[in-house]
């Protein structure tokens, strides 16, 4: 068995292929928020800082010798989560799963050290009680927007099923911090893509209260713009879509309400569709250099 990475991404858009080589950038599948959904609201409306962050990703494996860093990411791509994860005062975790293991789960923090990516023994968990009693400790946010189109993606490791057996939520991820040589986060990137409209006609915020199919974005968002007020960091969407893998849109978000998402001076992605990355890339720089 291959390693399985515990995901809920599609396939790389070219666009985000360029974004990546142009830029050093930390992609987390899991970032989760010690607080309930009432102290994150709370500390996002008062531009207070301090719930604690927790970063990690979570692997499936068959054997020990399958168990190396460079095996699962890049080394440069472990430095890039680390950086991520320190800045926000989180060790970097691994969660992981073997076949006929006598424990459940393995949890290692993951170390860039002199002699490389290190994977360091950190808690064990023998089952799901175990287990779940540490993930509700970290993840106390429950999901209220119920995943669709990345349920198939989900269900290609076994720990979302067990998360939700159990009543609770794998919850957020980052599609992507920008860093800055230092490593510390610059930017915050949410990248959304349609698969039923160009990126001259789709906009996110449309659909902010959600849909007949789909839940409303206001908790997907929030974590997002407490970042933005508490570590002074801001947001940018991306809009593509797989009808045209050349055009994208970009915009950078101002904050939320409970009905509506707000962008800057009320400049939606699809006022700025291109398929000139270099224009993209100088705004961003712009947008760095401001902040």
């Amino acid at each position: 068995m291959a390693i399985k990475i515990r995901t809920t991404e599609k396939h790389p858009h070219p666009v985000w292929d360029k974004f990546v080589q142009a830029f050093p950038v930390a992609e987390l599948q899991g970032f989760t928020l010690a607080c309930s959904a009432e102290e994150l609201t709370a500390a996002t409306k008062n531009h207070q800082g301090g719930i604690v962050i927790h970063c990690l990703e979570a692997i499936e494996y068959q054997d020990d010798s399958e168990l190396i860093p460079e095996m699962i990411f890049s080394h440069q791509d472990w430095v890039n989560k680390i950086s991520a994860a320190e800045f926000f005062g989180s060790p970097m975790l691994l969660l992981t799963y073997k076949e006929n293991d006598e424990v459940l789960f393995r949890l290692f923090e993951v170390r860039n050290t002199a002699e490389g990516i290190v994977f360091h023994p950190r808690e064990v968990f023998i089952d799901e009680a175990a287990f779940m009693d540490f993930w509700i400790d970290i993840k106390k946010i429950k999901q209220t927007k119920k995943t669709v189109e990345a349920k198939e993606r989900q269900a290609l490791t076994l720990f979302d099923e067990i998360i939700e057996r159990n009543g609770a939520s794998w919850g957020g991820n980052m599609d992507g911090f920008v860093l800055s040589k230092d490593g510390a986060v610059k930017v915050i990137i949410e990248v959304r893509q349609s698969r039923k409209q160009s990126v001259t006609n789709y906009d996110p915020a449309k659909y902010f209260g959600g849909t007949q199919n789909k839940g409303g974005d206001f908790m997907t968002w929030l974590p997002m713009v407490y970042l933005k007020y508490a570590y002074n960091i801001p947001i940018v969407l991306i809009t593509l879509s797989t009808l045209d893998e050349e055009l994208f849109g970009f915009t950078e978000v101002a904050t939320i309400s409970s009905s509506k998402l707000y962008y800057r001076d009320d400049i939606s992605p699809t006022r700025r569709v291109t398929n000139d990355f270099e224009k993209f890339r100088k705004w961003l720089i712009t947008l760095i250099e401001r902040n």
